[in-house]
């Protein structure tokens, strides 16, 4: 989680052993900047990006919101009759995100 004050957000996605690649910067970015209601599930967010990145899947999409759940920066709705939905639980300034902008 992003208790433990690291020197940026890219630091602290290395100290959990993975890297901010560009596919989950774009789902980072996509969701820091929706605000939906409900809140998108992964297909939503997969269906917004596909366009300007034709390459990623929605396993990626749906791989990168997982894993920002386990940093403490999304929260995942579970729904046991619909698709999980995701809310962010932290605005663009609560991170120290200006190399991922």
């Amino acid at each position: 989680m992003l208790e433990h004050p690291i020197s940026s957000f890219t630091q602290q996605v290395k100290h959990l052993g993975k890297r901010l690649t560009i596919q989950r910067r774009a789902v980072l970015l996509y969701m820091l900047h929706t605000l939906t209601i409900p809140a998108p599930t992964a297909k939503d967010v997969y269906h917004a990006l596909k366009s300007e990145m034709p390459n990623i899947t929605l396993s990626t999409v749906y791989t990168s919101l997982r894993f920002f759940v386990k940093m403490g920066v999304l929260e995942e709705q579970v729904n046991p009759d619909a698709p999980n939905r995701f809310l962010c639980k932290m605005s663009p300034e609560n991170l120290a995100l200006k190399e991922v902008m």
